[in-house]
């Protein structure tokens, strides 16, 4: 059984920080087009809005943003063009998977070369569930949160997330370390978190990702997780 962690994207439609979440596609001609994801929503959604973008005039080719869980990676691709060109405004590129913003121009494919900061596939999660707001106990979480979890109704999901030292060092630094999230327990579960399904996905804010700890003998780090998940 894997996990998986998948971040929110802050899109927003204020001119002042749109180019964090713009995607811009240059066509032969040249034909130049900005897709900007307009609201927040989790990668797997705002792929989907920039690819619903992408595919609309002025723009002449048919655009497919995937996932490819290999690379761990957006793979950007096009027909109906002889080439084209991609580039990412702000730190969106790190977010997908690029190690660069921009020089990535023609050809029909590009695929990010390292690992992306929205998403973490294949991840080992190790918890005993759910915690009710009524018996968590009371923690120094990030960002002030303790007090948030100890007087609200905020139910806690706590364990430790275990992959390579590698991948440690990109999830630490991520856009999964801090703000909304969707954790799957079990990644090849698609509903939601329930006492009948302990392995589906809970949708929350960070509280923790810290204690990391590295076992150079096993190629392995781990890292306390936690998540307050808001109740209804």
């Amino acid at each position: 059984m894997t996990a998986r962690l998948e971040a929110t994207l802050y899109g927003t439609s204020e001119a002042s920080m749109a180019d964090a979440v713009t995607i811009t596609i240059t066509e032969p001609g040249p034909i130049v087009y900005a897709a900007v994801l307009s609201a927040p929503a989790r990668l797997t959604d705002a792929l989907t809005a920039w690819q619903t973008l992408i595919n609309a005039p002025p723009l002449v080719g048919t655009y497919a943003l995937t996932w490819d869980a290999t690379a761990q990676a957006l793979t950007i691709s096009a027909t109906g063009v002889v080439s084209f060109a991609v580039a990412f405004g702000g730190n969106l590129h790190s977010a997908l998977g690029f190690s660069t913003a921009t020089g990535h121009s023609g050809a029909l494919t590009y695929t990010g070369d390292q690992q992306a900061l929205a998403r973490f596939d294949d991840l080992r999660f190790a918890t005993p569930g759910v915690i009710p707001y009524e018996d968590v106990a009371m923690n120094e979480y990030r960002h002030g949160r303790h007090s948030a979890v100890a007087w609200s109704q905020v139910d806690v999901i706590e364990g430790r997330v275990y992959c390579t030292a590698a991948r440690m060092a990109f999830l630490a630094r991520s856009y999964c370390a801090a703000g909304a999230v969707r954790l799957y327990v079990d990644e090849g579960v698609a509903t939601v978190y329930s006492s009948a399904q302990t392995n589906g996905y809970v949708d929350g804010m960070i509280l923790a990702l810290d204690g990391i700890e590295h076992r150079p003998g096993r190629g392995l780090s781990s890292a306390r997780l936690a998540i307050g998940l808001g109740r209804a």
